[in-house]
């Protein structure tokens, strides 16, 4: 695959954990039902084109796919097992059942639901964020950190066939596959958007997650991170700083309305990167960049008591 394809196959995988986080609240909603089946087998037909065995030069992307989902379940089972001591002590059977996770718990599922177990453990992990910073030992660090963990294990699904499919000529057929789906993804955009973006039933969280979902992080040539703000709820926050502090300049982005921002064009390093917004706790983290590639984050932001 192209490097467009590429980003482009990463955005699906996506979409569709979007879409299984969120399928109880589209139950009855049929023409956005009908749209994600239209998605859906778009996406199938399209990955039937590309090659499924397994061959040496995926090997690598492979143990870097595997590293970043331990990394995100050891993290999050961590956090749960710490917070499942608060459901105990508040007698709350959702949150016991919630935080009653380990790591074998993982291996069952596939890896879009493994984003999904994460997701919705750390939606509740956030739900009570403020109890279990004051009593339970965990810190706002820690509950960003995994939000990024989260991040980086998703966009790591498509990585195998990515290489695998680079080591076949494009053609075609795969070339019409792709803007089927593209295609149907407008559809799904619509029935989206035309039902959550505004009015009776509007959801500004769900929309930005759903914004983030299909934006094509495609490699680029220079360096560049992309921050998605949220707060403890889960919804998106617009107009929230990031900010880099090199040894000649200082770069800034805010947010935009999907809770989105982007600096770009920096050279590799590490380097402390502020995020902060008015109202919320400012949070400070060292982060290493790699030349030449894009670093996602996803960031939980606290608000000031």
């Amino acid at each position: 695959m192209t490097k467009s394809q590429t980003a482009k196959f990463a955005s699906y995988n996506r979409i569709v954990a979007f879409l299984l986080f969120y399928n109880l609240l589209f139950a009855g909603i049929n023409r956005l039902l009908q749209s994600i089946t239209q998605f859906k087998a778009a996406f199938t037909a399209l990955k039937l084109l590309l090659p499924t065995s397994t061959t040496n030069k995926s090997s690598p992307v492979t143990i870097a796919k595997n590293k970043e989902f331990i990394a995100m379940i050891d993290t999050i089972v961590s956090l749960a097992n710490r917070a499942y001591l608060f459901a105990f002590d508040i007698a709350d059977e959702t949150l016991l059942s919630t935080f009653q996770v380990e790591v074998s718990y993982f291996k069952l599922l596939t890896e879009v639901e493994q984003i999904l177990l994460a997701q919705n453990i750390l939606i509740s992990l956030n739900d009570n964020s403020v109890a279990l910073i004051a009593d339970y030992d965990i810190t706002a660090a820690e509950l960003t950190a995994v939000g990024i963990a989260i991040t980086a294990a998703q966009d790591k699904i498509a990585a195998p066939s990515t290489v695998i499919g680079n080591n076949k000529t494009s053609n075609v057929d795969i070339e019409t596959a792709f803007l089927l789906v593209d295609e149907k993804i407008v559809l799904l955009e619509k029935s989206i958007l035309g039902r959550f973006k505004t009015g009776l039933f509007a959801n500004p969280s769900l929309v930005g997650n759903f914004e983030n979902a299909k934006k094509n992080h495609e490699s680029v040539k220079h360096t560049a991170l992309i921050t998605t703000f949220t707060n403890i709820l889960g919804e998106v926050i617009e107009g929230a700083t990031i900010e880099i502090a090199f040894d000649t300049e200082t770069k800034t982005a805010l947010s935009n309305i999907s809770g989105i921002a982007e600096i770009e064009q920096f050279v590799g390093g590490t380097y402390h990167v502020t995020y902060s917004a008015t109202g919320y706790i400012t949070q400070i983290i060292p982060t290493k960049f790699v030349l030449g590639e894009t670093t996602t984050t996803a960031i939980v932001l606290l608000k000031t008591i």
